[in-house]
Parts: C-alpha cells; structure tokens; sequence
C-alpha cells in the first residue's frame, strides 16, 4: 500500500493556522497524519485542536514538552511551584486558562500520548519524538547545533527514517552513518535567525510519500493563514497575555523567556494574585 502522510508539529494553540494547513492537505489525497506534540499555548485553541486531530486519520499523537508542563503542573509537581518567579507565573496562568478549557477525555489522551514512537511502514523502520527520545525539551536539535546531537537522537541502527518537532524549524540532515532525520517545522509559530527569511510566519508542515519500495519523497510545505483573524479569535475566548501574542503573529518573536515583559503584565492583570490557591482547586476539581 502507498502511503501519503501529512506531518504536522507544534501548533501551539494556534486553530486558525491548523484550519488552513488542513483545507490545503484536503488536495494533497493524504492517507494518515502524524501529530509531533506541542499542541496548547501561546494560542487560545485547546478541545478544537483535538476534534481536528482526532477527526483525521491520526495514527501517531506525540506528547511536547509544553504538553509535558501542562501535565505535571496539574498534576502537582512539586518542582514547578515557583510563584515568586514571573516565568513560572507566566506558565501558571496559561494552564489556569487551559484547564478551564480541556475536556477530561482530552487530557487523559495528552496525558497517555508517547514521547516517542518507533514502527515499520513497507520496510522502512520510522522513528518519531518531539525532540530526543527521552528527552522532549531542550535545544540540542536545533538546525546549526553539533552532528552528534543529530547521532543522539538515531542511536538505534535500524532506524532509516527519524522525525521531531519541538525547534519550529523545517530541516532535513542525516547522521553519520546517513540514517534521514526531517523537521516539519511548526504550524502555529515557525522560527528562522536568517533575516531574509525571518518575516516569513506561514505555517509549515511536509508530506511524505511512502510506495512500495519505499522512501519516495519528502516535501516542505507552508500555509498563509489569516493572522488578524486568530487574533481577534484569541480576543474573544480572553486569552491572557494577549499583547505577547499579538506581538508573536506579527513579528515571530516570542516572550515566553522575557522575564521584563511577564512582570509587566503579572502586575497589570494581577496574574500574581490567589495563584497558589487556584492551584489547589483546580487539581482537586479536574485531574
């Protein structure tokens, strides 16, 4: 059986973008999709983004790091209770809002999704993560990092074909011993330091063809999506930190490390207020 496989990573909450890259695959006579994690937050979608998904003929769901946070914060690790810290705070507060949004069913799906999975499609053994293997967070496998962070992620020998999300960047490279690893960057938040390219935010994503020889072809691909109308989207469902969100469709640039600019808006909104004892309701009431 020929296989054409719509690859898809990173959406990161961004339901406009999805939308449109998935009326473009319509003409694409794509026979599965895989999802590489990353799924909620900065964007305002969460069950949609499921119903999509789920709604496809969806043989892999992987679990990102943001997926992973999500999780253990609501599922009380300790390690993540840092309220005096603005970035945590940031964090926090995606997930209050998450968590008044996600169904029970689809938090038990994230919640049971692998962080990696590997199988066979006519000869051909597949790999797929959202970044290493056991380790789904980091910038190891970011396009210009070192060769053996590529080998680390291919360690099995029998693996011919590797694929991870998680660093927004479409790439194809090989390991040492030229086993294939592909990127199909990110749908809701693609990223690039070439300045020439930097302005471009369509959403990507690739397809990949498989007969019954085998490998046949990979392609990158990228939607135009209507920015202001996901804007005005996260506007109406109240998303927080909405100026960061308008400032990362626009421009690319994303704040989630930019500790100025979380305090500014923890002490206009008041996002510091009651945090700790959200937490200890919300655990209790839902997970």
């Amino acid at each position: 059986m020929d296989h054409r496989i719509g690859i898809l990573s990173d959406i990161h909450g961004n339901v406009t973008a999805l939308k449109t890259v998935l009326k473009q695959l319509q003409t694409e006579n794509i026979t599965e999709y895989w999802f590489l994690g990353d799924l909620m937050t900065p964007g305002p979608g969460v069950n949609e983004i499921f119903d999509m998904l789920n709604s496809l003929n969806t043989t892999v769901f992987i679990r990102g790091n943001w997926d992973d946070l999500v999780i253990k914060i609501l599922s009380d690790d300790e390690q993540y209770l840092d309220f005096d810290n603005d970035g945590y705070v940031h964090v926090a507060r995606m997930v209050e809002y998450l968590s008044e949004t996600i169904t029970a069913a689809n938090f038990k799906q994230l919640r049971d999704a692998p962080t990696f999975k590997k199988f066979s499609i006519n000869g051909l053994n597949i790999q797929v993560s959202h970044n290493l293997t056991l380790k789904n967070f980091g910038h190891e496998l970011l396009p210009y990092e070192i060769q053996g962070n590529f080998d680390e992620l291919v360690e099995d020998s029998k693996i011919d074909l590797a694929f991870y999300g998680h660093t927004h960047h479409q790439l194809m490279r090989t390991t040492s011993d030229d086993q294939m690893i592909i990127n199909p960057g990110s749908i809701g938040d693609p990223y690039t330091d070439w300045k020439k390219f930097s302005n471009d935010f369509r959403a990507e994503y690739a397809v990949l063809d498989i007969d019954s020889s085998g490998y046949s072809n990979v392609s990158f691909k990228r939607a135009a999506y209507d920015v202001n109308a996901e804007l005005e989207l996260a506007k109406s469902m109240k998303l927080p930190y909405i100026e960061q969100y308008d400032k990362l469709l626009h421009t690319g640039q994303a704040s989630t490390h930019d500790i100025d600019s979380l305090k500014k808006y923890n002490d206009q909104y008041g996002y510091k207020k009651d945090v700790r004892e959200y937490f200890k309701r919300i655990r209790k009431k839902h997970f």
